[in-house]
């Protein structure tokens, strides 16, 4: 009997034990509550992970808006993008196609989509509005400067060509993905910004690229373009008067891999978004020429200054002012078939 008495007052001693530390637990959270404390999350993200926003969760096409970049944040980008609906999103290559003056990321998108699902390969379409504040010297001048003056500079941090950078690490950490580069495409003002892009970024983790029928053209002329009125232009025609007008940064850009690819029939001296102001005037008289003398003239100055070179020139015949045109190389009326693709067409250029 002793030994049971004993063992129930062992038995109850523990009891009050649990009982006392439960008690001073509860007393312990509810004063660190009542004195503005936080409660203990459910969701606590484990040691090392960074949590997602899943704004690339969806397979097919999407978009969504885009502000991350924090010196440019008040400046929103719509981010239009295509995942195929198969194969390993981490092992995938990476694609952004940058809109002509027209503003719009569904055209490049819808471009590529079904080259990207047939290749397994991610598109990214990134939409830079007027309304969003980026005009003309934000976009297809990218910022350099605080205005189309050309008198002042912009802190590099705010560059509109950071934000691809910026969104390419955005992409890496929402997908784990495995990808080290990255290609462009441009198409028209989607072309100015991509070449200006590679001269400006000349670390910027870029495979290949086509800047496909610019209007006018960054030269490398470290004393600026004369033009067609006689006046001595420099950025964003030329290098002068710019942060690129060394010869350390021109042969960094030569050592790109750009494909100049050139409409044969964009010809027409009077289309309303062709630049038409002295310097660009000076390049030719039309998109085919101005591409043909820039492609002539940066070959001339990378033999000058014996350095390589690795831009290349590409024509489609039969070819005008059209993204589609370039992206498939022939006529288009069916985009779903990709079963044959004409010559020197964006896609071949860039994963072929």
């Amino acid at each position: 009997m002793k030994k049971i008495i004993k063992a129930s007052a062992r038995i109850g001693l523990e009891k009050l034990k649990v009982l006392w530390s439960a008690a001073v637990l509860s007393s312990f959270l509810f004063a660190a509550c009542s004195a503005g404390g936080d409660p203990i999350p459910d969701n606590i993200i484990p040691p090392g992970k960074t949590p997602k926003d899943g704004v690339f969760a969806k397979r097919g096409d999407n978009s969504f808006v885009y502000t991350k970049y924090a010196p440019l944040a008040g400046k929103p980008i719509t981010v239009y993008y295509y995942i195929p609906t198969k194969g390993n999103i981490a092992d995938m290559p990476v694609l952004f196609s940058m809109h002509g003056a027209e503003r719009d990321g569904t055209i490049q998108r819808n471009a590529w989509k079904y080259f990207a699902e047939a290749n397994e390969f991610i598109v990214i379409a990134p939409e830079y509005t007027h309304t969003n504040g980026y005009l003309e010297n934000d976009y297809q001048f990218g910022g350099i400067f605080t205005s189309n003056a050309f008198a002042e500079l912009n802190p590099k941090e705010k560059w509109t060509y950071q934000t691809i950078e910026a969104l390419f690490d955005y992409f890496l950490k929402e997908t784990d993905s495995k990808a080290t580069t990255y290609n462009i495409f441009g198409h028209s003002a989607g072309g100015q910004f991509v070449h200006r892009f590679l001269l400006s970024m000349p670390t910027a983790r870029v495979n290949k690229a086509v800047a496909a029928n610019p209007g006018s053209w960054t030269f490398p002329y470290i004393e600026g373009i004369v033009g067609t009125d006689d006046k001595v232009y420099g950025w964003p025609y030329a290098v002068k008067n710019s942060p690129f007008n060394t010869e350390n940064i021109i042969t960094q850009f030569f050592s790109k891999k750009v494909w100049i690819q050139l409409g044969q029939l964009d010809t027409d001296e009077n289309d309303s978004s062709l630049p038409k102001d002295a310097p660009s005037n000076a390049q030719g008289p039309h998109r085919l020429a101005r591409g043909r003398f820039f492609y002539t003239e940066t070959k001339r100055i990378a033999e000058d200054l014996n350095v390589p070179y690795n831009f290349q020139k590409a024509e489609v015949t039969d070819a005008g002012h059209s993204t589609i045109r370039m992206v498939y190389g022939r006529p288009v009326s069916n985009p779903s078939d990709i079963s044959n693709t004409g010559q020197n067409c964006a896609f071949d250029l860039l994963f072929k």
